[in-house]
């Protein structure tokens, strides 16, 4: 039975239920009934907060970025951090957020990895890009200043950094969405910590850094 809610509660749950539909079914294949279905919810309700199913999308997009722009945001702007710690600092708070929102934050990851839903991931980088480059290039060009980093182009360095550190990203929670990541908790760790030094070295070389500047391992 349907039950009025305020908008904001009632807008998560579209959003939250669109997510978990997309990747039951992939984008393409999901409609927005089904959507109102897995809710007992009406269509009016459903057209009072998005026109389309595609506007639907665009608000998971916005759900699955949102919070890596406040932190980024944040970090960028405080003045006593240097331009290593601020890289650090975010990406340790990405990792933090992750293990307070494992649930969600697998079921995102999955969503992008389903084959039907691949546009979602090019979308998301997009969007990714949009929201944070400058950020970035900020924080480049700050270390740059102060002697850590050497590049002739912060714009695109930044660019470049964000799209490592989201394939990262996306290798780490490959492995610890695997089923298997408990019962093999050492192993799958140290493959982990493997990846995150990979991924260390290959960004301190796009910006200029000497080695073992950055370091992102997970406490």
């Amino acid at each position: 039975m349907w039950i009025a809610k305020e908008g904001d509660v009632r807008k998560r749950e579209f959003i939250e239920t669109a997510i978990r539909v997309f990747n039951k079914k992939g984008y393409e294949k999901a409609s927005v009934n089904d959507i109102l279905k897995d809710m007992n919810i009406t269509k009016g309700a459903f057209y009072y907060y998005f026109k389309t199913k595609e506007a639907l999308l665009g608000e998971v997009v916005n759900e699955l970025i949102h919070e890596l722009e406040l932190i980024i945001k944040e970090i960028t702007q405080r003045k006593d951090l240097s331009a290593v710690a601020k890289l650090e600092k975010i990406f340790k708070h990405m990792n933090q957020y992750r293990k307070n929102s494992i649930s969600s934050y697998t079921h995102m990851y999955e969503l992008q990895e389903r084959e039907e839903n691949a546009f979602i991931s090019r979308k998301l980088m997009d969007k990714t890009l949009t929201l944070n480059v400058n950020y970035i290039q900020n924080i480049i060009s700050q270390g740059t200043e102060e002697g850590d980093f050497k590049t002739s182009n912060t714009l695109e360095t930044a660019e470049l950094y964000i799209r490592l550190a989201t394939l990262c990203k996306k290798k780490v929670m490959h492995i610890i969405a695997d089923k298997s990541y408990k019962d093999n908790h050492e192993v799958m760790h140290k493959t982990v910590e493997n990846i995150l030094i990979f991924y260390s070295e290959i960004l301190e070389r796009i910006l200029g850094a000497e080695e073992g500047t950055l370091n992102f391992m997970y406490k």
